[in-house]
C-alpha cells in the first residue's frame, strides 16, 4: 500500500506508457495527420523522460527512497521490457532496437532534469506534492 501512497504518479504514467504502447495507434490518429519523420521515436523520447522525472521527483526526501542507480536501471529495464511486450502481445506492434535506445535516452535526460530541479519547490507545488515533500 505504501507504493500505491507514494509513487500514484509513476503508476499512471507507466499505465499510460503500456496502453500507448500495446494499442493500435493508427486506429485513433487521424489519417490526414502527418507528424514529421521519426516522431515516434521522439515520442518514445518524451515518454521515458516524463516516466523518469516523475519517478525522481516521488522518490526525493521520500522516507523509504530507492537510490537513484535503481530508478535508472528499472525505468530502462521497463522500457525494454514493453519493447518485448509490444512483440509478444500483439500482432500490430514491433518491438524495436532504436525505440529502446530513445527510452533509455529519455530515463538519462530525465535524470538529469531532476538533478536540476530537486529542490524547486514550484515542480512540486505543480505535481500537487505535499508541502512536508519539498521544504527544507
Amino acid at each position: 500500500m505504501h507504493i500505491l501512497k507514494t509513487y500514484w504518479r509513476t503508476l499512471i504514467v507507466i499505465a499510460f506508457i503500456l496502453f500507448l504502447s500495446l494499442i493500435n495507434v493508427n486506429k485513433i490518429t487521424p489519417n490526414n495527420i502527418h507528424f514529421f519523420k521519426h516522431f515516434d521515436k521522439f515520442a518514445h523520447f518524451i515518454m521515458y523522460f516524463g516516466l523518469s522525472l516523475i519517478f525522481f521527483l516521488e522518490n526525493y526526501k521520500n522516507k523509504y527512497s530507492l537510490r537513484k542507480f535503481w530508478i535508472i536501471i528499472d525505468t530502462i529495464s521497463f522500457g525494454i521490457l514493453v519493447e518485448f511486450l509490444q512483440l509478444i502481445l500483439t500482432n500490430i506492434r514491433t518491438a524495436n532496437f532504436f525505440d529502446a535506445v530513445f527510452n533509455s535516452i529519455g530515463v538519462i535526460f530525465g535524470a538529469g532534469l531532476f538533478l536540476l530541479i530537486k529542490d524547486s519547490a514550484f515542480v512540486y507545488k505543480i505535481l500537487l506534492f505535499k508541502k512536508t515533500y519539498y521544504n527544507k
